[in-house]
């Protein structure tokens, strides 16, 4: 079946990131507010952590029947599984984490966040282990991988979470605050650092880890490999957040938004979409630094892309406490909705139908 238009990296990325943004502002554009920033977000983000499991776990080929579908029919089946486990997962979160109080609230909303951001580590840092010692099946890992990545969000969140400062917002019950060692927005704000790092540590190739793997094996398996990985993830975080937050005194929310939202949403261009064209053969770590440099100038240049087109899609809306109405629907817009995105354009449906990899694999299907 002749149906795709054959365009090659790295005009094929800025392509289909045209696509996913404008087809990611279009649904954005469908939702007041309000809806979009608790429903909206609670819907897309309880997707994600599969998503995830998919698509990098299971390399979009399993479960089994995955492996011999043609696109648009694969994609489209992992939207489905993807539906599924959101309306799953989703009453779940409500449930356990909120009480049942609607619409979804912040404690809701900053637990599933953490959830998405643990899938990254366990998948991206820790190569799936301690499931990958387990078993060898793919079922295993991927379920043990999606269970594990909410327990242990559950458990960030009940130690590190304090939604204290906001005790006289109309959305807070004292019996569902965790009441953690940290204020709420910068436990957030840190976590969502950690995996602007990771990022770049995966457009690294996970240099200088990797590099010192080759010298000492030992760090070359799992789980010494993540904890080395994990030691340079968490220091580098902490040195961006306390330059951020406490040296340039910016707002915790607004951090979030310019520095690692913003970040992680040009390095999901270059890794995802771009798929790191044209760099693909530079050695590192100097392939990572060129990446670096890209991701900052996107990061910049889409927040303010996002901002300009929530004035014109929704109105004006404040910034900064202490509703954050522009912030949050700049982070949600990035990440809750174009992430996921990206993800099922570059991943789930192969860039079907803008690459002729995707006819490739229709053509052998057949």
């Amino acid at each position: 079946m002749q149906n795709t238009i054959g365009l090659k990296q790295p005009i094929l990325g800025i392509a289909a990131t045209l696509v996913a943004v404008i087809l990611s502002l279009t649904i954005c554009s469908r939702f007041d507010p309000a809806t979009f920033g608790s429903w909206v977000a609670l819907l897309v983000m309880s997707a994600i952590p599969l998503q995830i499991v998919i698509g990098l776990v299971w390399q979009s080929k399993y479960p089994g029947f995955l492996d011999g579908m043609a696109q648009p029919g694969r994609g489209i089946a992992i939207v489905f599984m993807m539906a599924a486990a959101a309306a799953i997962v989703t009453p779940a979160i409500l449930s356990v984490v909120g009480g049942w109080a609607l619409p979804p609230t912040p404690f809701v909303i900053m637990y599933t966040i953490v959830s998405v951001c643990t899938a990254f580590w366990l998948v991206a840092v820790f190569q799936c282990w301690p499931m990958s010692a387990v078993s060898g099946h793919p079922a295993v890992i991927g379920i043990g991988v999606y269970v594990l990545a909410y327990v242990s969000a559950w458990v960030l969140f009940r130690t590190c979470f304090d939604f204290g400062a906001m005790k006289d917002a109309p959305f807070y019950i004292a019996a569902l605050d965790p009441k953690g060692a940290f204020p709420a927005w910068n436990a957030l704000s840190y976590i969502v650092t950690t995996v602007a790092v990771i990022m770049w540590f995966v457009m690294l190739d996970f240099w200088p880890t990797a590099t010192l793997a080759t010298m000492i094996p030992a760090l070359g398996r799992q789980p010494l490999f993540g904890l080395t990985s994990a030691v340079l993830v968490l220091a580098i975080a902490a040195g961006l957040w306390l330059l951020g937050v406490r040296v340039l005194h910016m707002d915790v929310v607004d951090y979030m938004v310019r520095v690692p939202v913003s970040a992680l949403f040009g390095e999901f261009i270059m890794l995802v979409m771009m798929q790191t064209a044209p760099f693909q053969t530079v050695r590192q770590p100097l392939k990572g630094l060129i990446l670096l440099v890209l991701v900052v100038i996107l990061a910049v240049a889409m927040y303010a892309v996002y901002k300009t087109a929530a004035t014109i899609l929704v109105g004006a809306m404040p910034s900064g406490a202490p509703t954050y109405g522009m912030d949050l629907w700049i982070a949600t817009a990035m990440l809750s909705v174009t992430f996921p995105v990206f993800v099922a354009m570059g991943d789930g449906f192969a860039f079907w139908p803008l690459s002729r990899a995707a006819e490739a694999e229709t053509v052998a299907a057949e």
